[in-house]
């Protein structure tokens, strides 16, 4: 009887030792993903702040490129309608008319494309912090990398 009284006890001692162990890994583990979690929010965050800040800057580039090209644009029409009004004759007046209709149109046209093409670049710019930590977060995880 005592005999197996020591056994029982020693197999139960055992089983608290074994199960102690598991709980000690269980919370190390659990402390470490806390860690992790939070590491990897704030370096979210981060990127989001950084993407924030182009995109601040970038809008007040946009700003200051719309007052000037609106700027420019009504200083031409007040010379424009200068010289329509210099005109000494109907087909003068719509000769002028014609070509500054023309020169305007073409002006929209090359101001419309350099307004895509820097807005192509500034979007990139702006995402690219976002990008940056996609392809970090996808190479540490095996996930798809885009584009």
């Amino acid at each position: 009887m005592t005999k197996t009284t020591n056994t029982k006890k020693a197999s139960t001692e055992k089983a608290f030792k074994d199960a102690r162990k598991t709980v000690e890994k269980a919370v190390k583990e659990a402390t470490n993903n806390l860690g992790n979690v939070a590491e990897f929010s704030k370096a979210n965050y981060e990127a989001l702040v950084a993407s924030g800040e182009v995109a601040a800057k970038v809008a007040q580039a946009v700003n200051v490129d719309f007052v000037e090209t609106a700027k420019k644009a009504v200083e031409k029409n007040v010379t424009d309608a200068k010289a329509l009004f210099a005109a000494k004759t109907p087909a003068e007046f719509f000769e002028l008319q014609a070509t500054m209709f023309k020169s305007r149109y073409e002006e929209f046209v090359a101001e419309a494309t350099r307004v895509n093409e820097v807005a192509s670049t500034k979007a990139n710019e702006v995402v690219e912090p976002l990008k940056a930590r996609y392809e970090e977060v996808a190479s540490k995880y095996n996930l798809p990398l885009v584009g």
